[in-house]
């Protein structure tokens, strides 16, 4: 199988220590402002100088077009994005189960580097014999393969010519889709207790790192975080999502430091950092 490629050489950067923070399923829209500030201080008070978003970093994304229409919110939260850019930090985004059809009109907005899912990441070069530390990242939808309703949507919408004839249709003809499928989505989930939630398929999931001669996985879309030992060495990581705005607030930041290799990603929860408006 095929994977991107994504290297990130500290000897590169300015500064003498790389940090490199993963975070997926922020879920940002209007309706919830406390997230969406605890995401916009986030980017502009984190250390790192690189930042790894692997989807649903939207609760829906419907076009590119959104950041022309006056006032949106995909225009505001792309704004805050490029100013994150600007300053200096590299933005990379990889698609979630909610945000697919972002573009390069979005990328070319944002300064963000789009990655293929998966993607293999490495931090730092390789020496003499030895091979620079390497994840496999990945959203974690395309490996929920006992999903199958979703695996067949799934398959359908990332069809070149099913997003093209969505992508015709108007905005707001759009966006009323977009929200008749996440209200039914909803709906199903009702009741759903978490012996029922589907999650990734183990097997699938060591074929990936087998076939792309990698150890762990770094994923989201479950909203289960935890670390799996899937045997033979393997194991994957599992993220949180973000919801600052529920009685029990959540937020964490997967993070690498090159200067501290041996303590590997550690968790840094941010829910209660204190936000300015």
């Amino acid at each position: 199988m095929n994977a991107g490629q994504l290297t990130i050489d500290p000897a590169a950067e300015p500064k003498a220590t790389t940090i490199v923070d993963c975070v997926a399923d922020m879920h940002l829209q209007r309706s919830q402002p406390a997230t969406w500030a605890g995401f916009r201080h986030y980017l502009a008070s984190t250390p790192a100088q690189h930042i790894l978003i692997l989807g649903d970093l939207f609760e829906v994304w419907v076009g590119d077009d959104a950041l022309l229409e006056s006032g949106s919110f995909e225009a505001e939260v792309a704004s805050a994005l490029q100013r994150t850019s600007q300053s200096g930090k590299k933005l990379y985004f990889m698609h979630g189960n909610r945000d697919f059809v972002i573009g390069p009109a979005f990328a070319e907005f944002t300064g963000v580097q789009l990655l293929q899912d998966p993607c293999i990441v490495r931090i730092g070069t390789q020496t003499a014999g030895t091979a620079a530390p390497h994840w496999l990242l990945s959203h974690g939808d395309a490996l929920c393969t006992d999903d199958l309703p979703y695996q067949q949507f799934r398959a359908i919408s990332r069809n070149p010519a099913w997003q093209q004839q969505f992508m015709v249709q108007p905005l707001a003809a759009r966006r009323a889709f977009a929200a008749s499928i996440r209200s039914e989505s909803e709906n199903q989930k009702q009741g759903q207790s978490l012996d029922s939630y589907v999650d990734l398929n183990a097997d699938a999931t060591r074929s990936w790192l087998t076939a792309l001669n990698t150890n762990t996985l770094i994923h989201g879309h479950t909203h289960q975080p935890a670390v799996h030992d899937l045997g033979d060495g393997l194991q994957r990581i599992v993220m949180s999502d973000w919801d600052l705005d529920c009685a029990k607030p959540r937020a964490e930041v997967l993070r690498y430091n090159t200067q501290q290799p041996e303590q590997g990603w550690q968790r840094v929860d941010i829910s209660t950092t204190p936000v300015v408006a």
